[in-house]
């Protein structure tokens, strides 16, 4: 056997003894499969023939020497074998590293897949650190985030969002610190570029040798929890503005096939620095992770503007009624708490049902917007806590005033031309019956106004109660003009005579055209395909199964609406004491709501899941 080093492998040549023996062979076979060892068989032809070299198990490309041969000859063959064998190893290199680029473009396509689907801004990071560690092979690593928009870096801050760590436990993210270049994160982004220290523990002082960055390492963390901060490697996270808006830091890049590093003599043996093979995955990953989370936060902000705008409008609504503050706020997370109470069903037709999170948002909107349309309302049929608005019962008070006035300026004017004509045994007799009869009138104009005031709050009117109103608006009296008028005015008695609440038949359409108005208004949102049935659902919180609700009497009433329809109408009997109600007892509104569902109106598995699982606690006061 003869073995020739070569530039970067070596060429093994075997003689018939060595190669017709498969004990012997088969090591040199091995060797050769590896890729950096060339075997070549030398022989005659009939020791090729005898030997049956065709029958050689799953041998590698071997090379064939006939020999006796001349030197010349087999000089030239050696160096066209080791010419082929460099060759070959220069193919299964390039081999090697197409295979691993295209695993490479693969994953990363993967990583910049799946990052673009999150929207959530700590889900976010967390897959970008989970990505960065598993095509680095970092043991631990964490994510910051440059809050603030001053020019100056300087002025900014750096939030510490995320933390993982294969071998310990790592604290939990949150605090913040300023950028600055007193930190190796800080000095990230100042700087803009990555920071690769093979070994902290070996990082001379600030500014000298191999730390031109002039960082210090804090060993505070290390020594706290066992554990050695070593190799590190700080990308920056760039928008498409080439502006930093994160830092991901990887820590103690792993020897191939170490799961984690436990002893202190892990760190030594088992730690290495971050190749140019890991430095470049980070730096592709983090280009992608950077649009990524320019996104999400621009996504995120987007967000915060329309949850500002939708709370706002929240608060013009119930800023024209103050006593129902907070309603539209308690629907809403009444509505959502039983939507998510409905993917936990096992049983009955929402066993199946699942939310996806643009989905419980979308459920979330509508609700809180449900009562957008009262802007278009007039205010002061909205807040109408009696039968009679204030300036109309103020008026009808100071007409019966004017009416007493009126009885006892007219006992006096009689008293007065009886006294004129009448003898002085007639006077105190007459005055008596005079007097007698003022008070029977003043009685009953008394009683008339104690009745009406009566009916004016918005209960149940008492029996006959409707026949007397009627009456009532038949009396009449001469004004100061001399002319007769109506104790009460058409307009008056027909409010009076409602026989529940305080609306009138007119004043109760204007007031259940609120959800045509939300309708109306929402349709003209542009929300796109992700909130596009915000104005079905909101429109749709008043309809009911059996078609008795308004403004369309549908039947075809969708999930979210029906779930917003039973939290609606709970809230609405719960809620703290109104004008024109008293607040209904917990159980006792649970009941209203099982009749309604008796009657075919309320959805009765959602009706049970609200009791079940006890969503009306949501908005219990404490």
């Amino acid at each position: 056997m003869l073995e020739l080093d070569l530039d970067d492998g070596v060429l093994v040549l075997l003689g018939p003894r060595l190669w017709r023996d498969g004990a012997r062979l088969d090591p040199e076979l091995r060797r050769a499969r590896s890729g950096a060892f060339g075997v070549v068989l030398c022989g005659s032809e009939t020791d090729f023939v005898d030997g049956n070299v065709d029958s050689i198990d799953d041998p590698p490309t071997l090379g064939l020497c006939p020999l006796p041969s001349s030197v010349e000859r087999f000089a030239a063959f050696l160096r066209t074998r080791a010419e082929l064998e460099r060759r070959m190893r220069d193919m299964a290199r390039r081999d090697i590293e197409l295979g691993r680029s295209r695993y490479e473009l693969e994953m990363l396509i993967s990583v910049g897949r799946a990052l673009q689907r999150e929207r959530d801004i700590d889900s976010l990071l967390a897959e970008i650190l989970r990505r960065a560690r598993d095509v680095t092979g970092a043991d631990a690593g964490s994510v910051y985030v440059v809050e603030g928009d001053a020019d100056d870096l300087t002025q900014r801050t750096l939030r510490f969002k995320v933390s993982q760590n294969d071998s310990v436990e790592m604290p939990s993210a949150g605090f913040a610190m300023p950028v600055s270049g007193d930190s190796i994160v800080g000095t990230c982004v100042l700087g803009g570029r990555s920071i690769n220290i093979p070994d902290l523990y070996a990082l001379d002082e600030p500014g000298q040798g191999n730390n031109p960055w002039g960082v210090r390492h804090d060993r505070s963390f290390d020594e706290k929890h066992e554990y050695q901060t070593r190799s590190m490697l700080t990308v920056p996270l760039i928008s498409a503005r080439e502006e930093v808006i994160g830092v991901v830091q990887l820590i103690n890049k792993r020897a191939r096939g170490v799961m984690f590093l436990v002893e202190a003599a892990d760190f030594d043996d088992k730690v290495v620095p971050f190749d140019r093979p890991a430095i470049e995955l980070a730096t592709a990953l983090a280009s992608q992770a950077g649009i990524a989370l320019e996104n999400a936060l621009l996504y995120d902000e987007v967000r915060q503007l329309f949850e500002g705008f939708v709370h706002a409008s929240v608060t013009a609504i119930e800023s024209r009624d103050p006593t129902t503050s907070g309603h539209s706020q308690r629907v809403a997370d009444l509505t959502v708490g039983l939507a998510r109470a409905a993917e936990q069903a096992d049983t009955g037709s929402l066993r199946d049902l699942t939310f996806s999170f643009d989905e419980i948002k979308q459920i979330e909107y509508a609700a809180l917007l449900h009562d957008f349309g009262k802007v278009g309302v007039r205010e002061h049929v909205l807040v109408k806590a009696k039968k009679l608005y204030e300036h109309e019962r103020a008026l009808l008070m100071s007409r019966f005033d004017f009416i007493r006035k009126s009885i006892e300026a007219e006992q006096l004017a009689s008293k007065v031309r009886y006294l004129a004509e009448a003898s002085r045994d007639q006077v105190a007799a007459e005055l008596d019956r005079i007097d007698g009869d003022a008070r029977e009138r003043l009685a009953e104009i008394d009683d008339f106004v104690t009745f009406i005031l009566k009916a004016n709050e918005p209960t149940v009117l008492e029996q006959g109660g409707f026949e007397r109103i009627a009456d009532i608006a038949l009396r009449t009296f001469v004004d100061a003009r001399g002319e007769e008028q109506p104790f009460l005015t058409p307009e008056e008695a027909a409010a009076l005579q409602i026989a529940r609440g305080s609306l009138t038949p007119e004043e109760r359409e204007q007031i259940q055209s609120h959800v045509v108005h939300t309708y109306t208004f929402l349709k003209r949102i542009p929300w796109g395909r992700t909130f596009k049935d915000i104005p079905e659902i909101a429109g749709a919180h008043h309809e009911k199964l059996d078609g008795s609700g308004y403004p369309r009497g549908a039947t075809g009433v969708p999930l979210p609406a029906r779930m917003m329809t039973i939290s609606d109408i709970y809230d609405a009997l719960t809620a703290r004491d109104r004008p024109y109600k008293k607040a209904v007892p917990e159980q006792r509104a649970l009941d209203i709501l099982g009749f309604e569902v008796k009657d075919g109106k309320l959805d009765p598995e959602l009706y049970q899941l609200f009791i079940d699982a006890r969503i009306f606690e949501i908005v219990r006061a404490p």
